[in-house]
């Protein structure tokens, strides 16, 4: 379970890489991926908790999710490097 959520998180971190999403883009870029709303829903939340994610704007707003530059990098090739 925990290396289906890691590979799932390497997703959406990668999509971030090219800058802030909303949650709607984000959606529907990792449904295809994922399966569902809530295992979409459960991963945003946990890449929160853990701070590897962090949305823009006050809780409840439509802000937009971007990468937390200071636990998430990428080198020349494209591989992530996740801070713990």
């Amino acid at each position: 379970m925990l290396d289906e959520k890691i590979k799932y998180a390497q997703i959406l971190l990668t999509e971030l890489k090219g800058g802030p999403l909303s949650w709607t883009e984000l959606e529907k870029k990792m449904i295809g991926h994922c399966g569902t709303h809530w295992k979409f829903t459960s991963l945003i939340h946990w890449l929160m908790l853990k701070g590897y994610i962090v949305k823009e704007g006050s809780p409840g707003s439509r802000g937009l999710y971007r990468l937390n530059s200071e636990k998430v990098s990428f080198d020349k090739t494209g591989k992530i490097s996740i801070k713990i």
